[in-house]
Parts: C-alpha cells; structure tokens; sequence
C-alpha cells in the first residue's frame, strides 16, 4: 500500500494546531510529532508520537509510512541541524515532499540569525532532492498577542519601533491554509516558494485602529526608537543573535522596505487574505 500519511512538525503550534485541524476535517490519516505528549491536543485520524527533532534516531518511527511532511521548529540555537535532521530523515525514508514552514526574508548569506539559518535549511532541502515548498511569511499577526497584547490590556497602548512603516503580515490561520493546500495538492505546488502576505501592507497605527475598532476603546500606538527596542529586548534576556533579527526587521519596515504585497494567499486559497480587522475581531478577548 502506498504510503499516504502526512508529518506534521510544530504542531502544538498556532500554526500546527491548525493545520492537523484541518487535516482532521479532511480525514486525512496524519501524524502530529512533538516533545512533550502532554501537550497533544487530540483529533480523529491526527496520531501524536513524541520525538525530539535533536536527536535523529527518534525521528524514523515517527515519520514512516508518510509521503509528506510539514515542518516548522523554533528558533533554537541548533536549528539548522534540527531540521537537517528531518530533511535527512525523510530522505531515507524516501518521503516525497516537504513543506517547509520558512522566513519572509529566508537567505543563507544574511547576516542574521533567523533568515541565515532558514536560508541554510532551504539550500539543504532544495539539494536534497525531495520536492519541497517554501513558505515565507512577511510576518505573522498572531505574534501580536504576546507583548502588544499584554501592553494593551493593561495600557490601552503599546510601543514599536518600525516608525509609520508598513509590512503586510499574513494571518496565521491563512498560513496554515496554505500548507494545507499544498499537502493535500501537492504536485501543484512542487518546488515551489510563496512569499505570503495579507492584501494590505500596514502600519502600527493601523494595527492600533484595528484593535480599538474590535474592543470598542481607543489604543494607542507609541513609536520607540531602534535603540529603546534594543535595550527593552536585551531587558527580557533575549539571545543577542534574536535581537539584532528583529532589531533588523523593525529596521527595514521603519525604512519602508517591506510593503511588499503578494497574490500568494488569494491565489492558492481562491479567496482574499484575512485582514487585520477580521484579526482583531476574533482575538479581541486577548486585547480586552
């Protein structure tokens, strides 16, 4: 019998939570790998297995009698060899396809840490051999319920350092939908790499009216310096090599670099991207 179960990696994850979601709906037999068991979230046709993308001996047994696999990790300091991990794993195993959940700005000679290493790992699959897809989200806006979040529920505003620049974060959900699509059509999308944005490249002040308009009170963006950013994340203990990445994103959105829009979503879901303002309503309780 041909095999025909899907890997899905990350998938305690608001990403991952979503796609096996969705694979469950489309009663697709898949397996959702993670460290820790009692984060599982259970789901007719998703099997959990624990396996630790560290150690590569754990990872045949959760990867066997898969044709696919979604892979997404976090940004650990052995990151590139984690997922090197995977791609070599589905290599012996002989698994066809790979939907890599990647960067916005994915390059292996970027100078920093998150792009550098993604760009790393998308040359070693891309030499691999195994058909692949690259997601790239040009930011994500469910990242904005942690600090933002929590700065709005207790301030009624919150501090950014990208100016009036604008990027057009995608809509997680919309990025599940995606890999989605792409799992379950996979020759449509083979070897393939999709920039994904929202319709609408935005602001802070935009995010901020959006949020006001959800929670019916007004919140305020207060734009910060590069260097109050910096000193705030370092305050948090954050890994140097983290903060000079987004030091670096908040840089290239404050010079107007990333406004860059794609029909990447609206094309592969055959529907308009989510808006920030369908965001804002839906996760208005994180901001109340």
């Amino acid at each position: 019998m041909q095999n025909k179960k899907i890997a899905v990696f990350g998938a305690t994850g608001k990403i991952g939570l979503e796609l096996i979601r969705l694979l469950s709906l489309a009663k697709i037999d898949t397996v959702a790998v993670t460290r820790n068991l009692r984060r599982a979230v259970p789901h007719p046709y998703i099997e959990w297995i624990e396996a630790d993308i560290a150690h590569k001996n754990s990872l045949h047994a959760a990867m066997k009698n898969c044709s696919a696999v979604f892979l997404l990790s976090g940004n650990s300091p052995d990151f590139i060899k984690e997922q090197k991990n995977v791609i070599s794993t589905a290599k012996e195993l002989n698994i066809q396809y790979i939907v890599k959940l990647s960067s916005g700005a994915a390059d292996k000679n970027a100078h920093f840490f998150i792009p550098k290493t993604h760009g790393i790992v998308e040359d070693f699959l891309i030499r691999s051999g195994i058909h692949y897809t690259m997601l790239r989200p040009n930011g994500i806006m469910q990242n904005w319920l942690g600090d933002i979040a929590n700065s709005v529920r207790k301030e009624r505003r919150f501090h950014e350092s990208t100016g009036d620049g604008k990027r057009a974060h995608v809509d997680a959900r919309d990025v599940s939908a995606v890999a989605f699509a792409c799992l379950t059509n996979p020759a449509k999308h083979y070897d393939k790499i999709y920039l994904l944005t929202s319709d609408r490249a935005l602001n802070y002040y935009d995010v901020a009216e959006a949020i006001s308009k959800a929670i019916d009170e007004e919140v305020r963006y207060i734009p910060i310096s590069l260097q109050q950013a910096r000193e705030e994340m370092e305050r948090q203990g954050m890994p140097a090599a983290l903060v000079d990445t987004f030091i670096s994103y908040d840089a290239a959105q404050r010079n107007g670099e990333t406004q860059i829009v794609t029909d990447c979503v609206r094309m592969i879901l055959e529907k308009p991207a989510l808006t920030v303002e369908q965001f804002a309503k839906d996760y208005a309780t994180h901001f109340q």
